[in-house]
């Protein structure tokens, strides 16, 4: 059964009068909620006194409920500062923060599949290079979806196979996220090797 509440004006009693001749607001008596269904009628200044801290209550959990959570620019820099971070000190934590357990990325050649492979492929890939710079930019962002720019040099070290060469990369990164996670990424871009000079 649904429940119609609607504000009526009720003609002024004589106490609201009593209190206008004194200065006095009289909205309590002008102003009334029809509760018929309930039964009866209540005053609008008697129903504030129970109804606001429910409304303050409301107010505050409303938007988390409602899934508002911060801007893809914020979340971006969030990214950004976790991604530089990971990548600078091997500290991944604040990326697994963001990250959805069954990430995938969408790399050139490579899907890597759930967090795990992502915190490998990042701990595996620093110890290979050597004096990374890595340049984020964010392009736009709307609902569940970010774009980005990325940019990076470094020093990739020899291994059995090859010498020491300068590699940089030039990437377009789109982010879905879900439930204010990342879910899914996929970059595509360009990647540059060259020998060191000696």
């Amino acid at each position: 059964m649904l429940l119609r509440t609607t504000i009526v004006d009720a003609p002024p009693s004589a106490m609201s009068r009593q209190r206008n001749s004194d200065n006095q607001p009289a909205d309590d008596e002008i102003k009334t909620v029809d509760l018929r269904p309930c039964g009866r009628l209540r005053t609008l200044g008697a129903m504030n006194f129970r109804i606001l801290p429910r409304v303050a209550v409301l107010t505050v959990l409303l938007p988390a409920a409602c899934g508002r959570g911060i801007s893809p620019q914020e979340f971006a820099d969030r990214f950004i500062a976790a991604e530089n971070q990971a990548w600078k000190t091997g500290s991944i934590d604040d990326l697994k923060a963001i990250e959805d357990p069954a990430v995938v990325y969408h790399l050139p050649g490579l899907d890597l599949s759930g967090w795990k492979a992502h915190e490998d492929f990042i701990l595996n890939g620093r110890n290979s290079v050597v004096d990374l710079k890595q340049t984020w930019k964010f392009i736009s962002g709307e609902n569940n979806y970010i774009v980005l720019t990325y940019t990076s040099s470094a020093v990739r070290k020899a291994d059995g196979k090859n010498p020491p060469q300068s590699t940089s990369n030039d990437y377009l990164f789109v982010l879905r996220l879900r439930n204010q996670r990342i879910a899914e990424v996929w970059a595509n871009g360009s990647t540059t090797n060259n020998p060191l000079a000696n």
